[in-house]
């Protein structure tokens, strides 16, 4: 039962930045029926929106000295360009809030990211985007879990 569980948490740690990889690599390595791929989906998709919610400050502070030690900042800044994907954030972030971020989380941007983005926007209402990031990691998982499983 532990190796088993051992040779899962590569695809568990997986899982929890990379929703859409993580879970069909987790059906395909140890075919997963349904209850276990939405167990293993759902706890992946929250423990990656815990971590880097409440942990999230400190993982990229050392990660700047890291980056900063090794490749050190030039001296002259560029001036940022918008993107096309920057832009699409812009509106989805002003037309939906909180539950679109949320929506678009596991599945378009990664579970880091948007967990970053929502506590950046919405710094005074930890619970609130944890509660909005975990129901939409449960929906993905419902999702994902039945189409891997039935389809």
């Amino acid at each position: 039962m532990f190796s088993y569980l051992l040779k899962l948490l590569p695809l568990f740690l997986l899982s929890m930045v990379k929703f859409v990889v993580g879970v069909p690599a987790a059906k395909v390595a140890f075919d997963l029926n349904f209850i276990e791929l939405l167990t293993f989906s759902t706890t992946a998709g929250i423990a990656g929106v815990a971590t880097f919610l409440f942990l999230g400050k400190w993982i990229f502070k050392g990660w700047d000295v890291l980056r900063t030690r090794f490749f050190p900042p030039k001296t002259a800044k560029k001036r940022k360009k918008f993107s096309r994907n920057s832009r699409l954030m812009v509106k989805i972030i002003r037309k939906y809030g909180l539950p679109g971020i949320a929506f678009i989380t596991p599945t378009i941007i990664s579970i880091p990211v948007g967990t970053m983005l929502a506590e950046g926007l919405y710094k005074h209402e930890p619970r609130k985007v944890f509660l909005y990031l975990s129901a939409s990691v449960i929906l993905w998982a419902l999702i994902f879990s039945t189409a891997l499983s039935f389809f």
